[in-house]
């Protein structure tokens, strides 16, 4: 057996300490060391630039649930590269809609309006949306590294 560190990361640590739910035992913050905004920050500028071909190694971009969690998981990085926090992927797009460069409006909107939809709604991906992702994607490296 070999222990596994998949879930220790600095976002499920920054997550369970800052909105763990006590069911019985002590409070999260006794346990879990506080995660600087700044190691969340580095941690999204290196978690950008291999997001998008890591995800396509076990699912294809013309999805609709994929092509999704790609615009999601990029406002995601994006929200916690900018606040040093972590937020829900609703949150997270909420956001990014009202924060980022408006040519990502309907990109996100139509995200936010398609995950209701679920993750076995196998109709076509809307037309260019597949380009629009790809360009967020891009969008998403450079914000990160201007940021650094």
């Amino acid at each position: 057996m070999e222990w596994s560190t998949h879930c220790n990361t600095e976002v499920v640590r920054w997550t369970l300490r800052e909105h763990g739910v006590t069911l019985a035992g002590p409070n999260p913050k006794e346990l879990v060391d506080e995660v600087d905004p700044d190691v969340l920050r580095t941690k999204m500028r290196e978690e950008v630039q291999d997001f998008l071909p890591g995800m396509l190694t076990w699912i294809k971009l013309d999805s609709p649930w994929a092509q999704r969690y790609a615009v999601t998981t990029l406002c995601r990085i994006l929200y916690t590269l900018e606040t040093g926090q972590v937020a829900s992927k609703r949150a997270s797009l909420l956001w990014a809609k009202d924060n980022l460069d408006p040519q990502w409006q309907d990109l996100i909107s139509e995200t936010l309006e398609g995950r209701s939809l679920g993750w076995n709604h196998w109709d076509p991906v809307k037309p260019g949306a597949l380009e629009a992702t790809l360009a967020f994607n891009e969008y998403a490296k450079q914000r990160a590294a201007a940021h650094a």
